[in-house]
């Protein structure tokens, strides 16, 4: 295989970085309220799977900041996972422009941006976010030692901030990657192979950032708080094929704590509203993610695969579509919870994206007039409903419900959640 000496300069660059490093198990979250102490504390705690992004946006709707009036809309709809970006592409939306072009890593930038700092101090339990580098390190031409030391200190600044910050507030961090088979190809070339020289720096950089967060994890004292890294994958197709790609050439290399699929692949492949479909190719995918991975111990996820972006366009000038982007989302977030991952992400609260004519795409739970559209109704419904259940079996039983019966609940919320009612209750909400 031309990519073995490759792979083998990348580990000894990882290597080198970490010589004097002593690699330990990852400390955990110590857990969530007990149930019968505080039976509202734990259902605001819980993971519920089912959640959205506050990414980008090209609009808002007060006179503050875009981020923070995203986060608060997050939080509204009952969210308690909250998901950002702290890359430098992100900061003309969150308003952090200046912060941005000063810092030389991420921890510089973020400490640099009140918003981005009064975001993570909000009271979410859950967060991700893209993190990709503010140092002059270019891992796409390979990484040199100089290089994967950048890498590796900046992430580790970060994860350490993180821990000491939040220690005792229960927060679960992961870090990790905007659609990286894109950042693999150097740009949206779908059917492009990338070098070998690509894939040796990806590699490289996947491990430094993991060792990294491992590091941090088992350095740091902290308690009741946790950070893991993920590595998100959009074209997984082609490694089912046997194409040099991330979910092929990446992960059973970094073996990351997590993997998020950008999942426009898989779910798109029916033109009808139609769970089976939908949810097959992605059972199907999910599975071969995780065969992709190593072994590893000590984490807190039974599944360590999730859907990290989802959605579907829609033109509200035809109905139809409105309605069959609804039923699709609903399909993926049933198959989401069916299938026991631990997180499903639609993207996302406030479009960005829009037809050649400037016709919105309605990628969006709130849309440029300000109105909650019917797929907010849902996740908020389901929310109420499933922040209700678990607080419920706190009170009654003193524990939280068992996975298989949450998941059950979860269903029959979602099964119930028909268009025209969720519509009904999104236009209620605007009167």
């Amino acid at each position: 295989m031309q990519w073995s000496h490759h792979r083998r300069t990348a580990q000894s660059l990882v290597a080198a970085v970490v010589l004097s490093l002593t690699l330990n198990a990852p400390a955990l979250a110590q857990g969530q309220p007990r149930c019968a102490a505080d039976p509202e504390a734990a259902a605001r705690s819980y993971n519920y799977i089912l959640g959205t992004q506050a990414i980008g946006g090209h609009y808002q709707h007060g006179t503050g900041n875009r981020l923070l009036e995203q986060a608060q809309q997050v939080k509204g709809m009952g969210s308690n996972l909250l998901k950002v970006s702290l890359a430098r592409a992100a900061a003309p939306n969150y308003g952090s422009v200046e912060a941005a072009r000063k810092a030389k890593t991420t921890l510089e930038y973020v400490q640099a941006s009140p918003e981005l700092q009064q975001a993570l101090d909000m009271d979410f339990t859950l967060y991700q976010a893209w993190v990709h580098s503010f140092t002059d390190a270019n891992w796409r031409d390979g990484v040199s030692i100089a290089e994967a030391r950048l890498y590796y200190e900046e992430i580790y600044a970060l994860t350490a901030w993180l821990l000491k910050r939040y220690s005792g507030t229960g927060k679960v961090f992961m870090l990790g990657n905007w659609e990286g088979d894109w950042l693999l190809l150097g740009g949206q070339k779908r059917e492009a192979d990338p070098s070998p020289t690509a894939v040796e720096g990806m590699v490289a950089w996947m491990k430094i950032r993991q060792l990294a967060i491992d590091n941090a994890r088992a350095a740091v004292a902290h308690k009741d708080v946790a950070v893991y890294h993920y590595i998100e994958v959009n074209l997984v197709k082609k490694a089912m094929a046997g194409r040099a790609s991330i979910a092929l050439s990446v992960l059973p290399e970094a073996n990351p704590d997590l993997v998020s699929y950008s999942a426009y692949e898989a779910i798109k492949q029916s033109p009808e509203p139609d769970l089976t479909s939908i949810r097959q190719p992605l059972e199907q995918t999910l599975a071969y993610l995780e065969a992709q991975l190593p072994p590893k111990k000590g984490l807190p996820f039974k599944r360590r695969v999730f859907i990290g972006e989802y959605g579907y366009h829609a033109d509200k000038s035809k109905p139809l579509t409105v309605k069959q982007q609804y039923m699709k989302s609903r399909f993926v977030m049933e198959s989401a919870v069916a299938l026991d991952l631990p997180f499903a992400l639609i993207w996302q609260m406030y479009n960005n994206e829009y037809a050649k004519n400037g016709t919105s795409k309605e990628m969006s739970l709130i849309d440029e007039s300000g109105r909650k559209r019917a797929l907010y109704a849902l996740h908020q419904t389901y929310l109420a409903e499933m922040q209700a259940f678990v607080a419920q079996s706190c009170r009654k039983t003193g524990t939280l419900p068992a996975r298989e019966a949450f998941r059950a609940r979860a269903l029959e919320v979602l099964k119930a959640a028909d268009f025209e009612k969720m519509e009904a209750r999104a236009q209620s909400a605007a009167e």
